[in-house]
């Protein structure tokens, strides 16, 4: 089955991605777990397994800081699979 790696994020964390990570889909949590689950419920159901990772705004920032990419959401999400496979820790 494949995986997939999607970023867990705190509510704490949440309040500083939205405003640092451009094209941030959710201004609440709450909205962001909703989002969330629909994302997964759909790769699910197309067979793929979902991993979920801990990406913290301290990640973000540090990810962005030493590899230069652009502080946007396809950045914020590269993180989770960068930590599940060792390339960002």
């Amino acid at each position: 089955m494949p995986t997939t790696y999607l970023p867990r994020v705190t509510a704490a964390d949440h309040e500083l991605l939205r405003h640092s990570v451009d094209n941030y889909p959710a201004d609440t949590h709450d909205k962001w777990l909703r989002l969330q689950a629909k994302e997964i419920a759909n790769w699910r159901a197309s067979g793929w397994d979902v991993v979920m990772i801990d990406v913290s705004a301290e990640d973000f920032d540090r990810y962005c800081r030493e590899t230069r990419a652009s502080p946007n959401f396809h950045t914020f999400r590269a993180i989770a699979s960068a930590k599940a496979i060792g390339k960002f820790a």
